[in-house]
C-alpha cells in the first residue's frame, strides 16, 4: 500500500453514495445495485466513481459502499486477534448492506430486491460473502454481478503474522513493546508502505475455508448471478517487460506461492509461453504470452470453476466476455483490458481512470447495452426479463454441457462457447489455482504436476477442479505452509487483488436462486436515454461508521 496522487486517502472513509432517480420517493420500492468497487484490498477510490447515469438509465438506487482497506482492513496476527478485530473491511461490506436494508426506502429503495455487484477484488468480496452466507444467510441480496472475480490469497492467522510483522519493521514499531499500541499512534500516511501487502484472512468466523473450497461443497448462498472476465484479464497485471523465460516462470511459479513442478512450469511454456504474439512497442516479448496465461488461472478459469458449481446446484448463472476492441488499447496491447467493462456499466468519465476513447464514439453503442442487462438483473435477476432496451440479443445461462457465454463486441451482445482449447486449459491449470488461493506449505513446494488435458469440454470435473485439496476434501491449511510475501492479486486502482466475506444469519428464496415471488419491475424513468449528463438524478452521501477501528 503506498499513497496513490490519484485521490487524496484518508482514514474516515466509511461513508455510502446513493445515486437515485430525481422522481424517487419513499413508495417507489426501486431495486437496489450495491456496489463494491476493487483496488486489490490496498486502495479504494469510490469518490471518483459517479453513479448517476446508471441510476437513471435503470430506473434504481445504485448505491457504492467504501470499506476500510490495507492494514486498516485486513491486518492479522495474534497481536490483533486480541486487542481488536479482523477482516474489517469485509465487515464493513457486511454493515453497509445491513444499513441499506434499513435505510433504502428513505431514498426509494427496496429494500428486499438489493443486488451485491463487485469488480475486480470487489467481485472476489461478493463471491466471498456468497461463501459466508452460505451457513447462515442474513436475507440482505437477492442477486449477484461479479465482474472478473478472482480469489485472494488468504492466509491462517500463523501465516498472516509475516505481514504483521513487516508492518512493525516499516514503522519502527518493533522496537516498541506493544507493537499495536505503537500502530494505533500513527497516521494514515505513516502506515502506508508497498513492501506489506494485505488480504482478507482465514478468521474461522467470517472466512471460515478459501472461496473455491466453499464453492467446490455447495456452502455458499444460492442465488441468481452474473459472472464474467474481459478478453484480456492479464495485460495491466503482468509485468509489461516480461522478455525472459526465466521472468515468466518467476511470476508464475510466485502466482502458485511456489507450487510448481519444474515439469509443469515447462508445460506451461507449451501452452503458453511458446505461443507467438506481437510484440508492441514498450513491451518485453513474452509480455502477451504471459498475460494470457495469467487471464486464465486468475479470471478465466476461476469464473468457470464457480460457475460450474452453481450449475451443479440449480443455480441460475450467466457468463460473459468483455471485449468491445478499441483501436488506441488494441495497438498498445492491452485489448480489453481488466475492469475496461466499469467504463461500460457506469459510462465513460464515470469512473476511475481515464476510459478508452472509443467508449465516446465507435462503442458509443456498447455502453446502454451494457447497462440494460445490468438493470435488468438488478430489476428481476435475470438479464433479459425487464426488456429495457428494445431488440436486446437473449443472454443465454450458463450450463454444463453448452458453456455459453455472451460476448460484448461491435456494440452487441452474441452469444458464444468458452472455447474447448480454453475449457482443457482450465483443466489443465486445476491442480494449480487452489494454491493461488491457500500458500503452498513448504512440503508442497515444487509438487504440483499439471498434466495436458484433452476433451474437458464434454466432460466436467466432478470435483470442478479443486486439485490442491488434501484427501477427504478439505484445504490444506496447516500451521506449517509458507508465509508467503505479499501474495497475489491481480491490480485494480493501484493494488493487488484478492476477496472479501462475511456472515449473517436470515433466509431469503429457494436453494436453487429462484425467488419464491418474482420481484415486479417498477416503470423506468429513462429507459430509452443514451446521454451522460448527471441532471435529474438525487445523490446524497451517507456516514456508515461501524465496528471497531483497528489502528484508531
Amino acid at each position: 500500500m503506498k499513497p496513490n496522487k490519484r485521490f487524496t486517502a484518508d482514514e474516515d472513509c466509511l461513508y455510502v453514495n446513493i445515486f437515485a432517480p430525481s422522481n424517487a420517493t419513499p413508495e417507489s420500492k426501486l431495486p437496489v445495485m450495491y456496489f463494491i468497487q476493487g483496488g486489490g484490498f490496498q486502495s479504494l477510490s469510490n469518490a471518483n466513481f459517479n453513479g448517476s447515469d446508471l441510476a437513471r438509465f435503470g430506473n434504481m438506487l445504485v448505491v457504492q459502499v467504501n470499506y476500510r482497506v490495507g492494514p486498516y482492513g485486513f491486518l492479522q496476527s495474534k497481536e490483533v486477534e486480541a486487542g481488536a478485530s479482523m477482516n474489517n473491511g469485509l465487515k464493513d461490506q457486511i454493515q453497509g448492506l445491513k444499513w441499506l436494508k434499513q435505510h433504502a426506502a428513505a431514498f426509494g429503495g427496496n429494500p428486499d430486491q438489493m443486488v451485491a455487484v463487485g469488480d475486480s477484488a470487489g467481485a472476489t468480496s461478493v463471491a466471498m460473502l456468497l461463501a459466508a452466507f452460505g451457513d447462515n444467510d442474513p436475507g440482505l441480496i437477492k442477486g449477484a454481478i461479479m465482474e472478473s472475480v478472482s480469489v485472494a490469497t488468504v492466509r491462517t492467522l500463523e501465516q498472516g503474522q509475516e505481514q504483521y510483522n513487516c508492518l512493525t519493521n516499516a514503522t519502527g514499531c518493533n522496537q516498541q513493546a506493544d507493537s499495536l499500541a505503537c500502530l494505533r499512534s500513527l497516521n494514515a500516511t505513516a502506515l502506508q508502505t508497498e513492501d506489506c501487502q494485505f488480504n482478507p484472512n482465514l478468521d474461522g468466523d467470517l472466512v471460515k475455508a478459501p472461496t473455491l473450497q466453499r464453492f467446490a461443497e455447495g456452502k455458499y448462498l444460492k442465488v441468481p448471478n452474473i459472472a464474467g472476465t474481459c478478453t484480456d484479464e492479464g495485460t495491466k497485471n503482468v509485468p509489461q517487460d516480461t522478455d525472459t523465460i526465466e521472468d515468466a516462470f518467476k511470476n508464475m511459479n510466485n502466482q502458485a506461492t511456489q507450487s510448481l513442478s519444474n515439469a509443469s512450469l515447462a508445460l506451461l511454456k507449451e501452452t503458453y509461453l511458446d505461443k507467438p504474439e506481437p510484440v508492441f512497442p514498450e513491451s518485453g516479448k513474452l509480455w502477451r504470452q504471459l498475460a494470457n496465461a495469467h487471464g486464465d488461472y486468475r479470471a478465466h478459469c476461476i469464473t468457470k470453476m464457480l460457475q460450474d458449481a452453481m450449475v451443479r446446484d440449480g443455480v441460475k448463472t450467466f457468463n460473459y466476455r468483455y471485449g468491445p476492441l478499441d483501436e488506441e488499447q488494441e495497438a498498445q496491447g492491452f485489448g480489453a483490458y481488466h475492469t475496461v467493462e466499469l467504463n461500460g456499466v457506469f459510462g465513460p468519465n464515470n469512473t476511475d481512470g481515464a476510459p478508452p476513447k472509443s467508449y465516446s464514439t465507435t462503442n458509443a453503442p456498447i455502453v446502454p447495452l451494457t447497462q440494460a442487462y445490468w438493470a435488468s438483473f438488478v430489476h428481476t435477476l435475470d438479464p433479459n426479463a425487464a426488456k429495457i432496451q428494445a431488440n436486446l440479443p437473449e443472454w443465454k445461462a450458463w450450463t454444463v454441457d453448452g458453456k455459453q457465454r455472451l460476448l460484448f463486441q461491435n456494440n452487441t451482445g452474441t452469444m458464444e462457447g468458452m472455447p474447448a482449447a480454453q475449457q482443457d486449459n482450465c483443466a489443465m491449470l486445476a491442480p494449480m489455482i487452489p494454491f493461488i488461493e491457500t500458500p503452498a506449505s513448504e512440503a508442497q513446494k515444487a509438487s504440483v504436476e499439471l498434466k495436458r488435458v484433452s476433451g474437458a469440454a464434454t466432460a466436467p470435473s466432478s470435483n470442478l477442479g479443486m486439485g490442491g485439496m488434501m484427501p477427504g476434501g478439505q484445504m490444506s491449511t496447516e500451521s506449517g505452509m509458507s508465509k508467503g510475501g505479499k501474495g497475489n492479486g491481480t491490480k485494480h486502482g493501484g493494488g493487488e487483488g484478492g476477496g472479501g466475506k462475511g456472515g449473517g444469519k436470515g433466509g431469503m428464496g429457494q436453494r436453487n436462486g429462484t425467488n419464491s415471488t418474482p420481484p415486479t419491475v417498477p416503470p423506468f424513468s429513462s429507459a430509452t436515454r443514451t446521454d451522460y449528463g448527471v441532471s435529474g438524478v438525487l445523490s446524497a452521501l451517507i456516514v456508515v461508521c461501524v465496528g471497531q477501528f483497528l489502528l484508531a
